[in-house]
């Protein structure tokens, strides 16, 4: 059976550009897929993956677990790969279809699949749709990443304070006054004053008002 039978794509161009709201909740759904698969805190997770955005996501997923994420080299290193994956105890790992490293593609699936005919401990592989090539297919297995996320509808996280888009707006206020975009420096604080930290221009400089400097003014400036 080969994967390319599957529906789905990658991230690529401007989908890659998430506000922390949807990031965070990416990482949570990828958390909810993990769970399914019986991940739990400080099982490995090995993820063979190019720098892409399902890195991130999964790097987020094991956070919130608290599994270990276990990196593997892309390229040519099927001993390497096989001794870190047995050495580990890994269940589940989460490879791409193939990617572009270097100038040319490369099979990670097709790689990995011989790789795991001596890894007996591996129970599932998430495939995440880099090059949408055809690959090799185990039922039962594997599965797409993207389906396993998919059906994973979760409700709206809200972000702390103000950072991200998909926070509504309060009562009362218009959706401008969420994010503000000018420079801090370029208009003065409400707290500005004409005297700096310690200053009185009230008295003359003594003793008693060198002390008081001293006390008044941050470690930084002294």
């Amino acid at each position: 059976m080969s994967g390319d039978q599957h529906g789905g794509g990658r991230w690529s161009g401007p989908a890659d550009v998430l506000t922390h709201g949807q990031l965070l909740r990416m990482g949570d759904q990828a958390s909810a897929a993990l769970l399914s698969h019986g991940v739990r805190a400080q099982d490995p997770v090995a993820v063979q993956l190019p720098m892409c955005l399902e890195s991130v996501v999964i790097t987020l997923a094991c956070l919130k677990i608290g599994a270990q994420r276990l990196t593997l080299p892309l390229g040519d290193n099927r001993d390497f790969v096989r001794g870190r994956l047995n050495s580990s105890g890994a269940r589940v790992v989460i490879c791409a279809d193939a990617c572009d490293l270097d100038g040319r593609v490369h099979s990670v699936k097709a790689n990995l699949d011989r790789t795991l005919a001596r890894c007996p401990l591996v129970e599932t592989v998430l495939v995440v749709r880099q090059l949408a090539r055809p690959v090799p297919w185990e039922p039962g297995r594997d599965r797409w990443w993207h389906e396993d996320l998919a059906p994973r509808t979760l409700p709206p996280r809200p972000y702390p304070d103000r950072m991200s888009a998909d926070i509504p707006p309060a009562s009362g206020t218009s959706g401008t006054e969420r994010l503000v975009f000018e420079d801090p420096l370029s208009s003065r604080s409400s707290d500005d004053g004409d005297h700096g930290w310690g200053e009185d221009p009230t008295q003359e400089a003594s003793e008693g008002n060198l002390l008081r400097l001293i006390n008044e003014r941050p470690p930084h400036h002294i």
